[in-house]
């Protein structure tokens, strides 16, 4: 394919996806007119509630970011000291990050009991 086309499918696409939304939301906003209904009622969440940061959220990651550190570094050891073969490395990583979000729930179900 010619480089120009690509530009142009990759532009135009972008530029149909953004008018698409924004025609649709222009419909739904004169459905709610005419139903008499408020489009303030219908306000999504704002900026700010997305920008909240949930410190269980923040636990969470760091628990599963620390435990596939650590499978990394088992299936390394593995891998050198009895030479198995490369899948030990996908194998504990996974199974690591699962130990990781079995733990991560449990702790998080003591917190909400708590509250």
């Amino acid at each position: 394919m010619e480089p120009i086309l690509v530009v142009f499918i990759i532009f135009g696409s972008t530029a149909l996806i953004i008018y698409k939304y924004l025609e649709t939301r222009h419909k739904e906003r004169m459905a709610m007119i005419e139903k008499g209904v408020s489009p303030a009622d219908f306000k999504g969440k704002s900026l700010s509630d997305f920008l909240k940061t949930n410190p269980l959220t923040s636990l969470k990651w760091g628990m599963v970011l620390m435990f596939v550190g650590i499978g990394l570094m088992v299936a390394t050891f593995l891998d050198r000291s009895y030479y198995m073969s490369d899948s030990v490395y996908p194998a504990s990583m996974l199974i690591f990050g699962g130990l990781a979000f079995v733990i991560f729930y449990s702790i998080a179900s003591r917190k909400l009991k708590q509250e």
